[in-house]
């Protein structure tokens, strides 16, 4: 069913359908609640994601190729400065921002990377002014993904199977560890990891609202087309994205194709944008520094009428809209990127409707916290090179390459919100009527008829069993690893090449 059917059902059996927007969004909510509700019962198979995670090696201040690139710093300043370009922070820049770079054997923060020979520290640099040969940028922390809930697995698949008795390979879990427990060292290395620990959340604070006006000069939107937005902070190159600000519905007026000025603003009226840094005063950062914005706009909208239609807003980003040159990736551009405006602006134009195409990503439900880990120990090197910046030849080995390895990583995710008429649980279609009765309960519960909101909660618990047996997590309990070859068992009941039970 999609969300249309899960509405219309809902309304045939409380005897109540009016064909009333609002009615239609408070609906949705309910909706909404009961799927998450059921989503996060327990660990669905159909709620588990796997993907690869790079492994990112340290920065050296030995680049390849190249002669030692120095770090030039002052004590009790911010900026730091290399004497030639570290080209990976060129090729991949945000990769760094939050991570750690070690001057003169103590660990600073990484604020923000301005450029291939520039960076900005959180905290002032303390130690003697002058030229760091060994210098260190150290990837220590990982960020999951925006959809993540939790980690399930974190496996290294790359590991050389020597000695391994088939039907194993060459796979080595990682297992979660608490620090406090271990105290394990932060800075031990090695090429594999063997556990990883939690790092608590990162919080990106919510956006607050925005004025807008038709800028006539520039941009090809056409005339009388109306657009929904608001916009969010977001920190470390778009990693991490904090909760929306209230949305405007703005149109342009002029009599011809135009932009749309967005000026950032708090509630109480002031400018959203970092002040310039300077050097010798900013010795902690300043309001809004490293907070970039990013802009979304309301699929679920309207443009001739600039009324939303049915139903919850559904947010997607803006993106840069045509082809355009990637900040910090050299050579490298693309329409897809979403529109990130700098921490020291506070305004961008939406030129074009390219910019507010429907088939851009969407808005998953942020709070702001997200979560992080530190892996033990801490991987370096690479097995595996490509090319990153066009025009450049693939054997320069010059630092425009990109050097990495992965990790495969399972874990659970966040559902995305059921938004448009047409989204569909992403559960099996048998059991959608589990979100119905989650919602008949809780209207029934609150116009105080209980026998009808017990009866739909035993349906609900009815189905909800039937759900756990077929799609909840299992264990092959008769498979046990290590009992091939396992001392005094003379025959294996496995065919090890297949896994095939013999008896």
């Amino acid at each position: 069913m999609n969300l249309t059917e899960i509405r219309n059902k809902i309304k045939s059996i409380t005897d109540y359908s009016p064909e009333l927007a609002v009615y239609n969004e408070q609906l949705d909510i309910l909706v909404n609640d009961a799927y998450n509700a059921i989503w996060t019962e327990k660990r669905w198979k159909w709620a588990q994601k796997t993907i690869f995670m790079d492994i990112w090696p340290d920065l050296v201040s030995a680049q390849p190729n190249l002669t030692t690139v120095d770090a030039n710093v002052i004590s009790n300043r911010r900026a730091v400065s290399f004497s030639g370009a570290v080209l990976a922070l060129a090729s991949y820049p945000y990769q760094w921002e939050g991570q750690i770079i070690e001057i003169n054997g103590r660990d600073y923060f990484v604020d923000q990377v301005l450029s291939s020979t520039s960076i900005r520290l959180r905290e002032p640099y303390r130690g003697i002014t002058g030229a760091v040969s060994n210098w260190k940028m150290k990837h220590r922390f990982y960020d999951l993904p925006a959809d993540a809930i939790e980690i399930l697995g974190l496996i290294h698949k790359d590991t050389p199977a020597v000695g391994k008795i088939p039907p194993y390979g060459a796979v080595r879990a990682i297992t979660a560890r608490k620090e406090e427990d271990f105290n394990l060292r932060e800075d031990f290395t090695n090429f594999y990891s063997e556990c990883y620990i939690p790092y608590g959340t990162s919080n990106v604070p919510p956006a607050e609202t925005f004025t807008f006006e038709t800028v006539g000069i520039t941009g090809t939107i056409p005339n009388g087309t109306f657009l929904e937005f608001c916009w969010a902070f977001e920190t470390d190159g778009g990693k991490k994205v904090g909760a929306l600000s209230e949305s405007k519905v703005t149109s342009v007026t002029v009599g011809g194709p135009s932009g749309i000025r967005i000026t950032f603003k708090t509630f109480d009226n002031v400018d959203v944008a970092a002040p310039a840094y300077a050097d010798q005063l900013d010795q902690t950062m300043n309001q809004f520094e490293g907070l970039r914005k990013r802009l979304y706009f309301n699929q679920n909208f309207n443009r001739a009428t600039g009324i939303r239609l049915s139903g919850l807003p559904v947010w997607r980003e803006v993106t840069l809209g045509a082809t355009a040159t990637v900040p910090g990736v050299p050579g490298l551009s693309t329409a897809e990127d979403p529109a990130l405006v700098l921490d020291t602006a506070s305004t961008y134009i939406v030129a074009s409707l390219a910019q507010v195409n429907p088939g851009n990503k969407r808005y998953i439900e942020y709070d702001g916290l997200h979560l992080r880990f530190r892996p033990y120990p801490r991987p370096i090197g690479s097995d595996f090179v490509y090319q990153y910046v066009l025009g450049v030849s693939a054997a320069s080995n010059d630092g425009t390459e990109r050097q990495f390895r992965q990790w495969e990583c399972r874990y659970y995710r966040k559902p995305g919100r059921l938004g448009l008429q047409t989204d569909t649980p992403e559960f099996p279609i048998e059991f959608h009527q589990l979100v119905v009765y989650k919602v008949l309960h809780d209207i029934f519960s609150k116009h105080d008829n209980l026998s009808q909101a017990q009866n739909y909660q035993k349906k609900y618990n009815d189905e909800i069993k039937r759900l756990e047996k077929r799609y909840v997590d299992s264990i092959d309990i008769d498979l046990v690893r290590g009992q091939f070859g396992r001392p005094g068992r003379t025959v294996s009941p496995f065919d090890p090449s297949s896994l095939r039970r013999l008896n």
